[in-house]
């Protein structure tokens, strides 16, 4: 591949920093300590998430063009970075006071490259892989990039904020060049790799299923580095390093966290949507259900509609207790779902249409009975807009204790009025680009119902 001295980027100086982390700190009374992940539901008390805090990617690309990786609502011109860490810094202090460890994604990229110097090698192919760019020398030039970064904490920062040519030696010597004397030199400005500027929506490269993690293979390929960079989390962290891995990233069909939501150990719901494939649903299956590594016995797919509003399932249904759900009409009046199992002789799989309504289908998985509350409170006008600001989309810390996006009013007094408890959050400039708060966190730790 590419000739590399990795003598120098296994050798930074070290900084004797603090533990960036309180990773699954024993509470007082715990009896044992949180290891790895454990997610098997939606509702169960959330224990410790991941995120990411917005940063310089996002103004990254050209006079800030934040829609250049995905359309900004229509009444939207700009990205606010200030605002939007704002909200983002709320959102964590909301969530820490209600004892929810919020686990910075770049604290653990950097302490496993730290902790596991031998691990970089594999990052940064990896990440040239993802990268977009192609052709031996935009490769070396990137690797050349890497080999100058003075330390962990530089080299991440340009795996976060991207390349332009005037970061590399392309743009030194271009006076002296061919491409000079043709009025054809690289624009110092332009971009070589894209920075990672939706990196703060934490639940889509990857999703948690039981003990156990799935790498997703992302509809955007700028977004396959993100994946990568869970990747190197989860396979070479201190902490998470144990974590048994589904990697379909680098499977020919695409799937996306917020199209897989775990209703038990045994149960997960699937969407099919424009950012997931039936084919990926069948990789995925094949992967759970004959794995040791995981409990899973069903997957059941669901089409999702598709309006290019809302683009996953979890903008269309949400678990917010034991034997409720904060359900979208609109994914109701066309039900189109499957039952898939593993075959009796453990060869392949079993699918089957599933002859019922959602409500049936949720109430079957839960193994009892269910109540739905209604996107937008019954109310036609406010279902409108609020299903726009994906009211449905919301992250449980407990049963019937909800984290909504304060702005949808009608829906929130829906919740209230079904006895759910709400702590609200203003997350206009973080949804943006769409989402709720639960595209905003990864569950990494819940209890068990």
């Amino acid at each position: 591949m590419l000739f590399i001295n990795y003598i120098r980027l296994l050798t930074f100086p070290q900084h004797n920093k603090e533990p960036a982390l309180a990773l699954y700190k024993k509470p007082a009374g715990q009896e044992t300590d949180m290891q790895g992940v454990h997610i098997t539901n939606e509702i169960g008390h959330l224990k410790a998430l991941l995120v990411h805090r917005p940063g310089a990617e996002t103004q990254n690309y050209p006079d800030a063009d934040f829609s250049q990786v995905f359309s900004l609502r229509k009444w939207s011109d700009r990205f606010v970075l200030d605002k939007a860490i704002y909200e983002h810094d709320s959102m964590v202090q909301l969530l820490k006071k209600h004892g929810v460890e919020t686990i910075e994604i770049r604290d653990l990229l950097e302490d496993s490259l730290e902790t596991e110097p031998q691990s970089l090698k594999y990052f940064i192919d990896d990440y040239l892989r993802c990268s977009g760019a192609t052709g031996r020398e935009f490769l070396e030039t990137i690797t050349q990039l890497f080999e100058n970064a003075k330390n962990t904490q530089e080299l991440v920062n340009i795996v976060l904020n991207g390349i332009r040519f005037g970061d590399t030696e392309l743009c030194s010597n271009q006076s002296e060049t061919l491409r000079a004397l043709v009025h054809e030199q690289f624009d110092p400005a332009s971009l070589l790799v894209n920075p990672l500027n939706t990196l703060f929506f934490t639940r889509d490269p990857a999703v948690v299923v039981g003990d156990g993690i799935i790498l997703n293979h992302m509809y955007w390929p700028e977004r396959d580095r993100e994946v990568a960079l869970y990747r190197q989390i989860f396979t070479h962290h201190k902490i998470m390093g144990e974590t048994p891995v589904c990697d379909l990233n680098r499977s020919s069909y695409h799937i996306e966290g917020g199209d897989i939501l775990v209703i038990s150990a045994k149960t997960i719901l699937v969407g099919i949507s424009d950012r997931t494939e039936p084919a990926a649903v069948e990789s995925l299956a094949k992967e759970l259900l004959t794995s040791n590594k995981f409990q899973t016995t069903e997957l059941i797919a669901i089409r999702v509609p598709s309006d290019g509003l809302r683009i996953h399932l979890d903008t269309f249904i949400s678990r917010i207790d034991h034997d409720a759900f904060l359900i979208d009409r609109e994914i109701c009046n066309a039900v189109d779902a499957y039952s898939i199992q593993l075959k009796r002789s453990g060869k392949g799989l079993t699918i089957t249409p599933i002859d019922r309504t959602i409500p049936e289908i949720l109430s079957a998985a839960c193994c009892e009975p269910i109540k739905v509350i209604d996107c937008g409170g019954g109310n036609q006008t406010a279902y409108e807009r609020e299903r726009r600001n994906n009211a449905t989309s919301i992250l449980a810390l407990s049963p019937g204790k909800l984290c909504v996006y304060e702005e949808n009013v009608w829906t929130n007094e829906a919740l209230e009025k079904a006895g759910m408890e709400l702590f609200p959050l203003s997350i206009d400039e973080l949804t943006k680009g769409y989402g709720g708060t639960n595209c905003l966190c990864l569950p990494l730790w819940r209890e068990d119902l």
